[in-house]
């Protein structure tokens, strides 16, 4: 008979090696907080020197951001690097040396938190354990690492993993973060929105049962059962096609083109130079006059909300309420695939749809301007 408990790595100790990886490279950050914009997260470090890992949020915006290690040392914080599409930053720790008073401080060297627990504020940097995202292990030799690509397809569906963060502020002081434990189930592309706006990143995801989807959560480690790191949990988004908050990590090997970026200051003048030209053309591309109708969920069928009086689409004839069909040969069956394929348009083409206006199918050509 198979025992099961016999050869499963989790009742090895399993989840054991991977909170022991997790919890001394996990931060808590408190910074700005406004409204349902939750004033603390999670990050990782990445680097002996103290860089950290985190999401693009308000928190980060804060002017003074304050970090709490492991050990209950508080640091300030200073970003680094951003990234608007991918929803990453880079956030540098350092020392309140400078007489800084950093948020939530006494002033006096130390953090008062609830009933009296103190933490003691950094006045210089030394060398923090930290996950080497280049080949997915503890850079301490500790765990199962490896090099370069034979990281990126260890992960398995079917695998568990650990999360580790500051989910709901529970750990407010020297406490140790929260844990969350599942199943990873595929690697798929994020299709998902806040609130009612699509969100930004739409690349590789790690599919995950954990329920991380809550504030807090954004930013944590995600390691394997063997402590080694395979993601970071991305911010909380619903998901385009289950309408649910949708769980997920960003795989390592997205993390650490980020981070070869921001490395990099000429790869990220390029990336710099990469959006401007995208959103540049993007204007320009929709720019018929032509406005679609998204009150609602992205799977609403695109309809004509409003179409401005003089445009190219005035005078190709398009009008209030028709249903597009198609875009250059191209089937629009909803909103969502309407911006997909409006954003492989360029300016100054003609744009050749199919509408439907009440019972009628009509094909109707619009000769879209070049940008002036």
């Amino acid at each position: 008979m198979l025992c099961v408990l016999c050869v499963s790595p989790v009742w090895g100790g399993g989840f054991d090696r991977a909170v022991e990886a997790a919890l001394p490279r996990v931060v808590k950050l408190y910074g700005l907080g406004v409204g349902t914009q939750a004033g603390y997260g999670s990050g990782v470090l990445v680097s002996a020197d103290g860089l950290v890992l985190t999401v693009f949020s308000l928190l980060i915006d804060s002017e003074h951001i304050r970090a709490v290690t492991s050990d209950g040392t508080a640091y300030g914080a200073e970003v680094v690097y951003r990234d608007p599409v991918r929803q990453l930053a880079l956030l540098k720790l350092k020392p309140a040396a400078d007489g800084t008073t950093l948020p939530g401080t006494t002033g006096d060297g130390a953090t008062r938190v609830g009933d009296g627990v103190r933490e003691q504020v950094a006045e210089s940097i030394g060398s923090f354990p930290h996950f080497d995202v280049a080949c997915a292990g503890p850079a301490d030799g500790s765990g199962s690492g490896c090099d370069g690509a034979s990281c990126l397809s260890f992960l398995k569906p079917g695998d568990w993993v650990v999360a580790a963060g500051n989910s709901f502020k529970v750990a407010d002081g020297m406490e140790a973060v929260s844990v969350f434990h599942g199943v990873f189930s595929a690697r798929t592309r994020l299709d998902a929105r806040r609130k009612v706006k699509d969100f930004p990143y739409h690349g590789k995801v790690l599919a995950i049962d954990a329920i991380t989807s809550n504030p807090g959560a954004p930013g944590s480690a995600v390691v394997d059962v063997e402590g080694r790191f395979v993601g970071m949990i991305g911010r909380v988004v619903i998901s385009n096609r289950t309408h649910t908050h949708f769980n997920y990590a960003i795989p390592r090997e997205v993390l650490w083109d980020f981070l070869r970026e921001a490395a990099d200051p000429s790869a990220r003048a390029a990336a710099r130079l990469a959006r401007r030209s995208k959103d540049d053309g993007e204007s320009a591309a929709v720019d018929v006059g032509v406005r679609i109708t998204r009150t609602g969920y992205r799977e609403l069928p695109p309809f004509v909300e409003r179409v401005r009086s003089g445009s190219p689409a005035e005078r190709a004839g398009v009008q209030k309420d028709d249903l597009i069909l198609s875009i250059n040969n191209a089937n629009v069956g909803d909103v969502r695939e309407f911006d997909e394929r409006w954003r492989m348009l360029k300016a100054g083409e003609p744009i050749d749809l199919v509408i439907r206006r009440g019972r009628r199918i009509m094909n109707v050509r619009i000769e879209s301007e070049k940008p002036q």
